[in-house]
């Protein structure tokens, strides 16, 4: 068998594995192995392929012409295009369309002997080359199929057709290089997707897009960040420890309050917030005048929130300004909710201000001048500062969107002397009209027992909570900076539970 090694021949193996055609490089008694191989007329590719003999249907020896020089090693066979695109000339079909190339079929590979009786000797063949035009520039690994058929292009149409000739046909063999190829070979192969991947270190890239062109400095910030949680502080800071907080004696604690990082804040009782807001008013430097304005900056914030921001209150938004009615008692609570209606007015809001009840140290609240010291004064300071919107009937007052309530004086602790101030005319006409509003209503400095019947979104109070019922919604505590030495009056050992904001909404501990 070794003797057929160098012929070209075209073996025809049946389905699936089709017709090959090439150069015998190896042979046995039971393979051939061919080498520039072609499969149904299409390059194979892979270098060699081996054939089983037990596979073979029909071996054809492609010969050399009588008239070919000896000293020829290669055989050209010339592939021609026609003007139809659609069709292409493969190497089969060009064998066959040249029958004088073809000759000494043989039906059984163990049967043919070269040189044997009645045959003049088979010539040894060559390699199969497909020639295509010499001005073509664009030869791919596909063989002659880039280039197939595009001699003409320049030809007979003349000048006028050759630039969209020619567009078409590079276009063309673009296309036949890049799907030209018989890509059954390339889906036969199963791809490694495993061994492709444990090859692929992503935490190393990751790493490595991380540090790419950052200082040292920042680098080793970040990595002694990741080894924190986002609770955790990267120093230690001096003063008590995460468990020292506010601790009030057991006669003055009333409930307790969790904040939003879970610190302990404990609330305590009527009577403690009363001796705290008269000993803040008492306070020397104005400290009771301070903190009035930082209580009503903070109820002015949560109504902000309540009527709905930025959403809301919009330059561009005139047309839908909120309402916010501020009912107000003769004290100096009443005079803070006047000075919230005043701030939510620079922010654009609408303000009304509905004045209750009547003042207890004058009798009447309109006969306490601008000067006077007792609560109804101040709260007429602050409505003339307000310049306009202040009734003395509910019926004259819009439909509002926020009620701001401050119908109670914490320095007046007592239950008796509360539910006295509750009971004149207009504290109970206000509390009507609040009853029937439909607005958002916040609760300013509220009593423990609330209001009855009437229900709020949320409440603010101020120095240390108290107990809010559950009716008034949720509870802020604003920051009205009270001195240090007030809480040590009392026993308790005050740590501010204020971080960096000035309002802290506070949940029950149960």
């Amino acid at each position: 068998m070794s003797s057929w090694v160098g012929y070209a021949v075209s073996v025809n193996c049946g389905e699936p594995l089709g017709c090959y055609q090439g150069t015998i490089v190896e042979t046995d008694g039971s393979t051939i192995t061919l080498t520039k191989a072609f499969r149904n007329g299409f390059p194979y590719p892979k270098s060699k392929v081996t054939l089983n003999a037990v596979d073979i249907k029909e071996l054809k020896i492609i010969e050399e012409s009588q008239s070919a020089p000896a000293e020829q090693t290669h055989s050209t066979v010339s592939v021609t295009k026609s003007n139809k695109k659609g069709q292409r000339a493969t190497v089969c079909e060009n064998l066959q369309a040249n029958p004088s190339n073809l000759v000494n079929t043989v039906s059984n590979v163990s049967g043919v002997q070269p040189g044997g009786a009645g045959s003049a000797g088979p010539c040894r063949s060559k390699p199969i080359d497909i020639q295509g035009p010499r001005n073509n520039k664009n030869i791919s690994h596909s063989g002659g199929y880039a280039g197939a058929g595009s001699g003409g292009a320049g030809g007979a149409g003349g000048g006028a057709s050759r630039g969209r000739g020619g567009a078409q046909e590079k276009a063309r063999r673009r296309n036949e290089a890049c799907f030209g190829d018989d890509a059954e070979s390339a889906l036969n192969d199963d791809f490694d997707f495993e061994g492709n991947l444990a090859l692929f270190d992503k935490q190393a890239l990751w790493e490595q897009m991380r540090s790419a062109a950052r200082p040292d400095v920042v680098r080793a910030a970040d990595e002694a960040g990741a080894r924190l949680r986002h609770d955790e502080n990267v120093l230690a800071g001096p003063g008590p420890g995460p468990g020292a907080g506010t601790a009030v004696p057991a006669e003055l604690r009333a409930c307790e309050y969790r904040t939003e990082a879970g610190a302990a804040v404990p609330g305590v009782s009527g009577e403690a917030r009363r001796r705290l807001w008269a000993g803040l008013r008492g306070w020397a430097g104005g400290a009771g005048e301070a903190a009035l304005v930082l209580l009503a900056r903070a109820a002015a914030d949560v109504a902000l929130q309540l009527v709905g921001g930025g959403r809301r209150l919009d330059w561009r938004n005139a047309h839908q300004a909120p309402v916010c009615v501020a009912v107000a008692g003769p004290h100096r609570t009443g005079a803070a909710a006047v000075l919230a209606a005043r701030l939510l007015a620079s922010h654009g809001a609408r303000a009304f201000v509905l004045l209750a009840g009547e003042c207890g140290q004058c009798g009447e609240g309109e006969q306490c001048g601008e000067g006077g010291q007792c609560g109804a004064g101040a709260v007429r300071r602050e409505v003339r500062a307000l310049g306009a919107g202040c009734v003395r009937r509910a019926d004259e007052l819009p439909r509002p969107d926020l009620v701001l309530l401050a119908l109670h004086d914490p320095e007046r602790a007592a239950d008796a002397d509360a539910d006295a101030e509750h009971a004149q005319p207009r504290y109970q006409e206000a509390l009507a009209w609040a009853r029937g509003a439909r607005g958002a209503a916040l609760a300013l400095e509220p009593p423990a027992c609330g209001w009855a019947g009437l229900s709020a979104r949320a409440a603010v109070q101020g120095v240390l909570p108290g107990a809010v019922p559950a009716a008034l919604g949720r509870l802020h505590l604003a920051d009205v900076a009270p001195p240090p030495a007030l809480f040590r009056d009392l026993g308790i050992q005050y740590r501010t539970p204020f971080a960096a904001g000035a309002l802290l909404p506070l949940h029950p501990a149960d």
